[in-house]
């Protein structure tokens, strides 16, 4: 009887060609083409879209929890002409608003809200800088809310 041929040998049949040959490792799938398609639309996207403009930005003066609907007069007062709304302009920096020669830190802004509601000021113009922040206008739209105003304007410069 023939002993049997070692499986490295030739003439081991078609099984003892496939475990004599090198060793492959199964090819994996590689996720690096989907993850650069994937930033290239994330950028396409962020380009591509706008955020909401300033000038949308709602500034209604914050309700009252005790505040109820004043009645309407039946006829109104008759008054002299309307007389042209107070205006300020200022322009904001990082960290603080200029106004002419005088600088005005965000953290003293509630300050001098008031101050401008005493003198009958209801109209707010604000160039924005370039060394102003996001967080700089947001430090700015939150105080001028609180206080009610009836106009605040951002220009960009």
């Amino acid at each position: 009887m023939a002993a049997p041929a070692p499986l490295g040998a030739a003439g081991g049949g078609a099984l003892a060609g496939r475990l004599a040959g090198p060793a492959r490792g199964r090819r994996g799938f590689s996720l690096t083409p989907l993850a650069d398609i994937m930033f290239q639309l994330l950028i396409f996207f962020m380009l591509s879209s706008s955020l909401a403009p300033y000038a949308l930005l709602p500034m209604s003066p914050p309700a009252s929890a005790t505040a109820t609907a004043p009645e309407a007069p039946d006829r109104p007062a008759p008054q002299a002409a309307p007389a042209a709304p107070a205006q300020v302009i200022w322009h904001l920096e990082h960290g603080a608003l200029r106004a002419g020669t005088e600088r005005i830190p965000l953290a003293a802004l509630p300050g001098a809200l008031d101050a401008l509601r005493a003198e009958g000021i209801d109209d707010i113009v604000v160039f924005v800088s370039q060394a102003a922040r996001a967080q700089d206008i947001a430090d700015l739209l939150e105080p001028v809310r609180r206080a009610g105003f009836a106009r605040l304007q951002l220009i960009g410069g």
